[in-house]
């Protein structure tokens, strides 16, 4: 299936280089390529992109800048050149000396032309100043590619074809051991292989091997892991022991660590329902409060597992503590927080039977980073109260009388 003439600018030189898995180089000296992926007979989002590609304001704002391809995914699989992703409309943007630096995914049908030229330009100058730094020792390889992995979505693709694959070749001649860790960095993944290799050891009953095999990975360097990789770690010895009830707390203890790091991971979504199974919930927005969570008078709680997620978009919110079972309990204040940072303080709740509500409006700066919750109140001194937590966003405006 054969691109647009109008669109796509191929030479033969280049349709052969891609056919032979070669850099998808452009030359030395051609400007960047911007490249939409799109399903010629099925995707709607990218015919409409395709079609503002095409437009004379795209053209005319591109025109001496980059050169622009847009290819049906068909032909991308076969020639090589869609770069590995499956959410169309994709757009890549590669340099001029072939490695890609810049990829967004799921683009929506109504994006306009000087956005898209916008975010290029803003992401080429940041790419620029990141190579002219170079590329004269580990460090310096690791920490470009690094700083590259947010443009093209994580340390997988940084350094596979057409992604930086040549910097990741020096790095590894210039640390061939992996001393530093940043090879481990870019090719551990989220680290599911590790954890999966941990459940084997134990399904064959050969724990010990398992023990000796994450405490190998324990002993590499762990300096430059991600977050998730850091947390995959303590999953893979979850994985271990998950069946040895001698083991609870240090199980629990396994978990919560890694939900600490973070919720917003794979490891951290999962050791959070782990926690929940075994009987263990943290204080957190999915479970509420258990007996012991709010214990005192007064009590001081915190509530971190739920909360930026609860509020992810600006505008008016309502925050009830409903309590379920067990002694009375008076709620006086929420204090949102974004980090160390405190947003706002709510008092004067109203107070409806056992529900203890306080509404607060979410402004465009804190939506999606608010991080935690301190709740402070009176409670019997065994804190032998259980309830939910529900935060609800204000969708509809309030009717008018008329």
């Amino acid at each position: 299936m054969r691109p647009s003439n109008r669109c796509a600018r191929f030479t033969f030189r280049k349709f052969l280089l891609a056919l032979c898995g070669a850099s998808l180089a452009l030359g030395a000296g051609a400007a960047p390529t911007i490249r939409l992926v799109y399903g010629k007979g099925w995707d709607e989002a990218g015919q409409k992109v395709k079609a503002m590609f095409e437009s004379p304001a795209f053209k005319s704002a591109a025109k001496g800048r980059y050169l622009v391809e847009c290819i049906d995914f068909d032909e991308a699989e076969r020639n090589h050149k869609n770069l590995g992703s499956l959410k169309l409309p994709v757009m890549y943007v590669i340099s001029e000396q072939g490695n890609c630096f810049f990829v967004k995914e799921n683009m929506p049908a109504n994006v306009g032309a000087e956005q898209v030229l916008g975010i290029v330009a803003r992401v080429d100058k940041a790419r620029l100043a990141a190579e002219k730094k170079g590329w004269a020792s580990a460090d310096a390889c690791g920490e470009f590619l690094e700083r590259m992995e947010r443009f093209v979505g994580g340390a997988g693709r940084v350094v596979s074809r057409g992604y930086y694959d040549n910097v990741f070749a020096k790095l590894k001649s210039f640390d061939p051991a992996d001393e530093t860790g940043w090879q481990r960095h870019f090719t551990m993944g989220d680290g599911i292989d590790l954890v999966i290799k941990a459940n084997e050891f134990r399904e064959k009953g050969a724990t010990s091997q398992g023990a000796a095999f994450i405490e190998a990975e324990k002993k590499k360097a762990r300096k430059h892991l991600t977050k998730e990789q850091q947390q995959a770690i303590l999953m893979a010895q979850f994985a271990l022991y998950r069946e040895d009830t001698s083991k609870r707390e240090q199980l629990i203890g396994f978990l919560s660590k890694v939900a600490a790091a973070g919720e917003d991971t794979l490891w951290g979504t999962s050791a959070l329902g782990w926690l929940n199974i075994m009987g263990a919930p943290p204080l957190s927005v999915y479970w509420g409060w258990h007996q012991g969570d709010f214990k005192g008078s007064p009590f001081k709680a915190t509530i971190r597992y739920g909360v930026d997620c609860s509020f992810a978009v600006q505008g008016k919110y309502t925050i009830s503590f409903i309590k379920q079972s067990g002694v009375s309990l008076k709620i006086d204040s929420v204090t949102l927080y974004a980090g160390k940072d405190e947003v706002a303080t709510l008092k004067n709740p109203t107070v409806s039977g056992d529900t203890t509500s306080f509404d607060f409006e979410l402004k465009r700066a804190h939506r999606g980073r608010l991080t935690a919750m301190e709740v402070k109140g009176s409670s019997d001194p065994s804190g032998g109260s259980t309830g939910r937590i529900e935060i609800r966003r204000h969708v509809l405006k309030p009717r008018k009388d008329a």
